[in-house]
């Protein structure tokens, strides 16, 4: 071989090391996009502590006044958790929304007072999402009253967008409380097979727009579901994160909302 066919040999041949970054950058699942994964319901039964078995990273929102709520709150806060403040409001349909519940009868005085006081019975929360609240969230004063006293605590609000007509969102960017909207329920029934096809939506929609909130419930079917589709999160280029990371400061736009309609509750 001659001297300028060794050079040519050796200037367009890689190094072992620039081959092994070519084989990492093929082979090795970029972030396409993060889901933010929401529990909510979280205080009425004693079996609720089975959602502990999810990882950190899953938020966990509390309904407060309940058996359990206020204990397994600081549970998670001890577990260093993201925790919410799961709201009782109003429903169009016949399901109680619990005790201390935001009606549409109520001044602005009423509804202050039972947001503080949900507020202080559930201890370290970092945010806000409604419990039912179709009959609520479509109405812009009331939403305007809670969203003053979530922007004076400093808290985040999520949408649980249990109706198409909620104002929750609109008000809480009118009062700069960062906010987002719910994109994917998980089990609004609790079966395999549609738990297994909203998964696979809220993944699809995390690899297609970067992120997705997902909001499941603590049924026995979706943590056994949970705890086995969670591990494979990166092989599919997504990663789980609190939903604190994906909320927005007010002003800043949405990405295309793709957000489900829910059964009004």
């Amino acid at each position: 071989m001659t001297n300028s066919s060794m050079r040519r040999t050796t200037c367009c041949t890689p190094e072992p090391r620039i081959w092994l970054l070519l084989l990492l950058l093929f082979t090795w699942p970029a972030s396409a996009g993060q889901i933010a994964l929401i529990i909510d319901d979280i205080g009425a039964r004693a079996s609720d502590r089975a959602a502990f078995a999810l990882p950190t990273d899953v938020t966990l929102s509390f309904l407060p006044h309940t058996p359990y709520g206020r204990e397994l709150a600081l549970k998670a806060w001890r577990q260093g958790r993201e925790t919410m403040l799961h709201l009782p409001m109003a429903t169009r349909g016949p399901k109680d929304p619990g005790p201390w519940a935001i009606g549409p009868d109520q001044d602005a005085w009423q509804v202050s007072y039972r947001v503080k006081k949900a507020l202080a019975d559930i201890p370290f929360t970092s945010g806000v999402n409604n419990h039912m609240g179709s009959a609520i969230t479509p109405d812009s004063e009331v939403m305007a009253w809670v969203m003053a006293e979530l922007q004076q605590g400093n808290r985040f609000f999520v949408d649980s967008l249990t109706t198409p007509d909620s104002q929750a969102y609109y008000q809480a960017e009118a009062a700069g409380v960062a906010s987002i909207k719910r994109d994917v329920f998980l089990d609004p029934m609790p079966g395999r097979m549609i738990i297994e096809r909203q998964w696979r939506q809220a993944v699809s929609l995390a690899q297609s727009r970067g992120q997705v909130v997902v909001i499941g419930h603590p049924y026995p079917s979706t943590l056994a579901f949970l705890q086995e589709a969670l591990p494979a999160l990166a092989q599919q280029g997504v990663t789980l994160v609190p939903v604190s990371r994906l909320v927005r400061p007010a002003g800043l736009p949405l990405p295309v909302q793709t957000a489900q309609q829910a059964p009004a509750h």
